[in-house]
């Protein structure tokens, strides 16, 4: 009974938080993580050209969209071939891909935030700050996936990997993976706090912060300073509180706690730890419960907190276990295998992994939630491709998984009862794929 209390209390909360931003005029804005939309699938596309249909959208009802986010150039960890942000329509009666079109989006644009009928993407460039530019995202003449770049603004720091955007639609944050030092120098931030404005630009600066390390230093690679990883805004009890703020470090084994104001003010609180060398790289908040599942790269673990929404904090770990099937070592590190990401469906019963095996095909582990918070795997299955950076839910019906290094994306079924994925044999080649955003437009 708690229990049920906790969930209708908490879901009226962000059902009076959505109507007053529809109310005011707004746009609220939703995780990634926790978006899904009505069913799709996938066929054809290849890294020189496109196979399949090519066209004309369907006249009839606007189609679901897939957007994919690519790496451009060859970096030290991927031989990126992608030319920007790709468009497709999704037939979810055949699960044809139809090419529609390709953005340039600057260098490595691979991230893709949304609100609304905008998006924004994160470019990953190094050896400078990397961007994040604002697109109206809509249909042309033909009917086909456009996108026209509103406005772009500098991250503050390299290796921008990740962004959010608040609830209400107020502000938008980026994360910097390169942007923390081992001492302050005043010419990097790890995180950076942008006003969003009513149309959907970017506006001005508000806020930001540099991680100072040195890392922990648990694993030399990968740990030497920090690496703010992801950004995940999480909504207060009440909204005059402003919004919890929360960045995985890999860097420092860490999730960095913070607060951004309704005003944009920022300030930060004691973080929570994780075990040295796991490497927190992303997080997932429970739809209706209030839980948050944060993801290690570096040790194929996952960890489970409970959130309080009234002080805007995590707990500490709750239950850890790993992402990988039985045969794999109980603590492996990244030479084996790391993981990528992770998202639940929309009830918030089956929650999805991708590790990124080496050398091997990914796995994408799922496990089922309990009423307290608490995970248990039940079924494992090949991604059918290397390296599963990203993956998208399409409704609770579908589940693309983008490979990186395979240069495809691969549809799943999804079972409704236990979660479970089976292959529909639909294939969409994709060169370099790291980002998927569903979307319907009108």
């Amino acid at each position: 009974r708690d229990i049920e209390q906790q969930r209708a209390s908490l879901m009226w909360r962000r059902l009076k938080k959505v109507v007053g931003v529809l109310l005011a005029g707004g746009g609220g804005c939703w995780h990634l993580s926790n978006a899904h939309f009505g069913p799709g699938n996938v066929a054809a596309a290849s890294a020189g050209g496109f196979f399949g249909t090519e066209g004309k959208a369907n006249s009839g009802s606007s189609p679901t969209r897939l957007l994919v986010g690519t790496y451009t150039q060859k970096l030290g960890h991927v031989d990126g071939k992608g030319r920007g942000l790709y468009g497709f329509s999704i037939d979810p009666e055949t699960g044809t891909l139809t090419y529609e079109s390709v953005t340039p989006a600057g260098d490595n644009p691979t991230w893709i935030a949304e609100c609304g009928e905008t998006v924004y993407v994160v470019e990953e460039a190094y050896g400078k700050p990397g961007r994040l530019t604002a697109y109206s995202v809509a249909t042309n003449e033909e009917g086909r996936l456009a996108l026209t770049k509103q406005n772009s603004v500098s991250a503050l720091g390299p290796g921008s990997c990740h962004a959010d955007i608040t609830s209400d639609g107020r502000y938008i944050a980026v994360a910097n993976y390169a942007g923390g030092r081992t001492k302050s120098d005043g010419t990097s931030a790890s995180l950076a706090v942008y006003e969003r404005l009513p149309l959907g630009s970017i506006g001005q600066l508000v806020a930001n912060a540099t991680h100072i390390g040195p890392g922990s230093g648990a694993n030399r690679d990968r740990q030497e300073d920090p690496h703010a990883h992801m950004i995940y805004f999480a909504p207060r009890s009440k909204p005059s509180d402003g919004h919890a703020l929360f960045v995985p470090e890999l860097g420092e084994d860490a999730v960095k706690q913070y607060n951004l104001s309704q005003d944009g003010k920022l300030t930060d609180s004691a973080p929570i730890h994780h075990l040295p060398g796991a490497g927190p790289r992303h997080m997932a908040m429970h739809p209706t419960m209030n839980f948050a599942y944060v993801l290690d790269e570096l040790t194929s673990t996952l960890c489970v907190h409970r959130y309080d929404d009234a002080k805007g904090k995590l707990g500490p770990a709750m239950q850890r276990v790993t992402t990988l099937p039985p045969g794999f070592a109980d603590r492996i590190d990244d030479s084996v295998s790391t993981t990528a990401a992770v998202k639940l469906n929309s009830s918030g019963k089956h929650l999805y992994v991708t590790n990124r095996v080496v050398g091997d095909d990914g796995i994408i582990a799922v496990f089922k939630t309990s009423s307290d918070g608490r995970v248990q795997a039940s079924s494992y299955h090949s991604t059918g491709g290397q390296t599963p950076r990203d993956f998208a839910l399409v409704g609770d019906s579908l589940l693309l998984a983008a490979n990186q290094d395979s240069d495809n994306i691969v549809a799943f079924k999804v079972n409704p009862q236990d979660g479970s994925l089976k292959p529909t044999g639909a294939v969409a080649h994709c060169p370099s794929p790291v980002a998927l955003v569903v979307k319907h437009l009108k």
